[in-house]
C-alpha cells in the first residue's frame, strides 16, 4: 500500500488460523496479509470454505489468529486477554450480519439503543433517535422486527451497529437476505453513512456486483489472496 497520510486501522502479517492439530488439522488461512486505511472501504470476496468468515471472526475479535500478527488501531490484538477483546469489541467496532439478529421482543428503538447499555465511560456515541432517523425509519421506531420488513430490518441493525460510532463496522454478508432493490438501498446507505460518521466499511460477500460498490476488492481463495482488484 502506498505511503499516506492516513492511519492504518488494520495491518495484518502472516496471519494463519488452523483448527485441530498441525498434521491432520484444518488450515482455514494460510499467512493471510492485510492493510487498511482509516476511511477505506474494502470489500473482500470468496466462495464457500474460502476462509472469508474466519478472516471476519478475526478482524472483529471473535476468533484469534494461530499465527501471525494482527494491529487494530494500532493494538496489538492477539496479546489481548478474552476481556480485553471483547471491550475492543464494544468500543472499536460494529456489526452488521446477514440475519439481522434484533430481538423479537424490542423495538426498532430498543434494538438500536442496546450497545449503548454495555458501553463504559464516556466515550463519544450518537443518539439512537438520530441515527434512526438517518436510516429513514424514525417513523417505525416503535414497530418490532416482526412488524418491519427485511430492508427495514437491516436498517435498524444498521443503526445498531453505529450508534457507538466505530472506528471499524464489519457487514458480514449484509445484502444475503434482501431482494435486489433493498439491496442496492442498502448498499447506498452504507456508503453513505460511511462519510458521515467517519468508520471504515469492511464488507465480506460473495456477491461481485455487491462487492464493486467497495473502493477495494480483494478474493480469498483456499484461505489466500487469489487477486486484488482496484
Amino acid at each position: 500500500m502506498a505511503a499516506t497520510d492516513k492511519k492504518l486501522i488494520v495491518d495484518m502479517q502472516g496471519i494463519e488460523r488452523r483448527y485441530g492439530d498441525e498434521e491432520t488439522g484444518v488450515l482455514a488461512l494460510a499467512g493471510v496479509d492485510l492493510q487498511i486505511e482509516s476511511g477505506e472501504f474494502v470489500a473482500i470476496v470468496g466462495s464457500s470454505g474460502s476462509g472469508k468468515s474466519t478472516l471476519l471472526q478475526i478482524l472483529g475479535c471473535l476468533d484469534r489468529a494461530t499465527r501471525g500478527r494482527y494491529l487494530l488501531s494500532g493494538k496489538d490484538v492477539l496479546s489481548l486477554s478474552e476481556k480485553e477483546m471483547a471491550r475492543a469489541r464494544n468500543e472499536t467496532l460494529g456489526f452488521v450480519f446477514q440475519s439481522f439478529h434484533l430481538l423479537g421482543d424490542r423495538s426498532a428503538l430498543e434494538n438500536v439503543r442496546l450497545p449503548l447499555e454495555y458501553r463504559r465511560g464516556s466515550k463519544d456515541h450518537g443518539s439512537p433517535e438520530e441515527v434512526l432517523q438517518r436510516v429513514q425509519l424514525a417513523d417505525r421506531s416503535s414497530h418490532r422486527p416482526s412488524q418491519l420488513s427485511g430492508g427495514e430490518r437491516q436498517r435498524v441493525a444498521i443503526a445498531r451497529a453505529l450508534v457507538k460510532k466505530p472506528e471499524l463496522l464489519l457487514c458480514d454478508e449484509p445484502t444475503g437476505n434482501l431482494d435486489s432493490e433493498n439491496s442496492r438501498q442498502i448498499l447506498d446507505l452504507l456508503s453513505g453513512l460511511r462519510e458521515d460518521f467517519q468508520t471504515t466499511l469492511i464488507l465480506v460477500t460473495h456477491d461481485r456486483e455487491v462487492a464493486a460498490r467497495a473502493d477495494r476488492t480483494l478474493t480469498l481463495f483456499d484461505g489466500r489472496w487469489q487477486q486484488e482488484a482496484k
